[in-house]
């Protein structure tokens, strides 16, 4: 069994006994808290904010974040490319969760966060649809999102995504970079606070041949969230502390980067 407190994974993997189930159960009753269990995957949800805890399907981003504004990000200009979008579904999980649902989510998390810090961001979508609308070729979508970071100057690019593999066993986070020194520095302090944040297997910074990053002139990562195709991550990914954590280990990430 599985156990997810507020959208972060607990080490290790427990046993299903029908007492720890109930323990869990009054211990979540006494203090309030949501709790859900997912018999057929051996999953349990734990939100210690929530005590109605929705459904995944009924889940939406959360429209209150951290107030804590400061200016130390000022001056900064950050492009932020969730991956996928409209027609362009991205890769989907056991239970139906959509890549470009999960990717749209955390980037608007994470604008946020970013903005309240002082940061001026772009999206290259800011809803469900592609960047170049309902027609395109593949390259024509990839290349104007590039355009994006590129016409607008802007510091750093960060595209998110969802990793998928055949195997439902594959798990952790990973981050892509292609450029220069600061490219691979970015993308090294975003792996690291990504993995902690969500609490899911680290599998560090790879080089990657990507277009988005080779034809972008800052430095660019492309962050794969978690397996999709993992019944325990696509969980994670599909709930609002899931997103939630996803963005601020992003953005604690860039922060370091940035050294403010």
């Amino acid at each position: 069994m599985r156990i997810i407190i507020d959208g972060k994974r607990l080490p290790g993997n427990i046993r299903t006994n029908r007492d720890l189930l109930i323990t869990l159960r009054n211990i979540a009753n006494t203090l309030n808290w949501g709790i859900r269990y997912d018999a057929a995957r051996e999953i349990v949800l734990i939100n210690s904010q929530d005590s109605t805890l929705p459904s995944l399907k009924e889940e939406r981003v959360l429209t209150t974040l951290p107030q804590d504004e400061s200016s130390r990000l000022n001056g900064k200009v950050i492009a932020i490319d969730p991956g996928h979008g409209g027609k362009d579904l991205g890769s989907i999980g056991p239970t139906g969760t959509l890549e470009k649902d999960n990717t749209l989510a955390i980037a608007l998390i994470l604008r946020d966060l970013l903005e309240k810090n002082g940061a001026t961001t772009i999206l290259t979508r800011e809803d469900d649809q592609n960047c170049l609308g309902s027609e395109y070729e593949p390259l024509e979508e990839i290349a104007a999102r590039t355009a994006v970071a590129n016409e607008n100057q802007v510091d750093i690019f960060v595209s998110i995504h969802n990793d998928y593999f055949e195997s439902k066993n594959s798990s952790g986070a990973t981050t892509f970079y292609y450029g220069d020194r600061n490219s691979k520095r970015l993308a090294e302090c975003v792996q690291e606070s990504i993995s902690d944040a969500l609490g899911i297997k680290d599998c560090g910074i790879r080089f990657g041949s990507f277009y988005i990053l080779r034809y972008t002139k800052m430095p660019s990562i492309s962050v794969e969230i978690g397996f999709i195709s993992n019944p325990v991550e696509e969980m994670l990914l599909a709930s609002n502390d899931g997103r939630k954590n996803a963005a601020e280990g992003i953005f604690e990430g860039i922060v370091k980067y940035f050294k403010v």
